[in-house]
């Protein structure tokens, strides 16, 4: 219910008591990092809902328990319409990383991301306290103190949910909405990936979203460069059986190859869609798979190997290319080649594509 001035009161998340096997002892977590007087949080670089909201959620825990100042540092870009959109209308203060230095902070966290992944702007050298994620565990992570990685769910935001409610931290209205969108888009609608602990979350901050808030943010305006992708995304499209590949060439913000993806994994013919992009001189790649066949991730890694940093889970996982591309063609000849190499891992025998749509 909201109070007299329209606005909606902190509430207690309650969620199912018991957590994923194996349980995290979150007061031990806490105990490990007494005496912090600074956190930086960092995120995967040019992050999406559910890393922008647990890291949020992570700020407001440490605030409350250790009483903390908690910064959040941005790496690359907030691109996509509907992330700018959360952004902007939550109010979530984010500070680009070429404005920091993290030697000024004596606590470093990772969100939604891993050291070593490739994919955030983490200084190789900086020791990390607290790592919550929920993809594939990588080795070195479990050296950190504060290690909570659960792949078995569907969204990081989900642990963090659950931190909230076990120590009863006040959620204000932007918090609760950023945390209900971010499962919003990391499950679908909870028909991708979602687990009972998505469920019950999804169920009990719907209660008390700001509704106004979570319209604006699902339903923003888009600049035209995001017509422009599109429209070459269609073009260039070409289906090598139930495999989809498309070359976007440059990209006005990283997000778009995921976003192209999303898109054309709804044609009736993919089970598999491959995108790739450069955005200035680095490469972005972006896979996103049917949910029978569950290895996303894998399957990026095996395309990237070498070439580049790759990570995901079952049906979305996205990478990135080590080497420069100053011009759309040079990426157009690496990304036949990876194109060749996805069929192969797939044990396609294509012997040609055929363009998506026949213009």
């Amino acid at each position: 219910m909201k109070s007299p001035d329209g606005t909606l009161p902190p509430f207690s998340l309650t969620l199912p008591a018991a957590a994923p096997t194996p349980p995290f002892d979150l007061d031990a977590a806490l105990k490990r990092i007494a005496g912090c007087r600074s956190l930086l949080v960092y995120m995967h670089d040019n992050p999406d809902p559910d890393a922008l909201a647990a890291a949020v959620g992570l700020k407001s825990l440490v605030e409350h328990e250790l009483g903390a100042t908690v910064t959040l540092a941005l790496g690359g870009i907030v691109g996509r319409a509907e992330n700018r959109a959360m952004v902007e209308a939550l109010r979530f203060p984010l500070s680009p990383v070429e404005d920091l230095d993290h030697r000024q902070f004596d606590r470093t966290a990772i969100v939604d991301s891993q050291p070593g992944t490739g994919n955030n702007s983490l200084p190789a050298d900086r020791v990390v306290d607290i790592i919550i994620d929920h993809h594939p565990a990588r080795p070195e992570s479990v050296q950190s103190p504060w290690c909570d990685i659960r792949p078995e769910l569907g969204a990081t935001s989900t642990i963090v949910l659950q931190y909230l409610r076990e120590r009863n931290v006040p959620v204000d209205a932007a918090l609760t909405t950023g945390l209900f969108y971010a499962l919003r888009t990391e499950t679908r609608d909870l028909g991708r990936e979602a687990t009972e602990f998505e469920r019950s979350a999804y169920l009990h901050l719907v209660q008390s979203v700001d509704h106004k808030l979570l319209y604006r943010m699902s339903h923003p305006k888009v600049p035209r460069e995001h017509f422009s992708a599109l429209d070459r995304a269609l073009r260039s499209a070409q289906q090598w059986g139930d495999v989809v590949a498309v070359d976007l060439g440059a990209l006005s913000y990283p997000d778009l190859v995921a976003e192209v993806a999303d898109l054309l994994l709804s044609f009736e013919g993919a089970r598999f869609v491959l995108c790739c992009g450069r955005y200035g001189t680095r490469a972005f790649l972006s896979l996103r798979t049917d949910a029978t066949e569950g290895r996303a991730g894998t399957l990026m890694r095996q395309i990237i190997g070498s070439d580049g940093a790759a990570g995901g889970h079952g049906t979305m996982a996205g990478g990135r290319l080590f080497t420069p591309f100053a011009t759309d063609a040079t990426l157009a000849v690496a990304f036949a080649a990876l194109v060749q190499r996805f069929l192969g891992i797939l044990g396609r025998s294509v012997p040609h594509a055929v363009p998506l749509v026949d213009l």
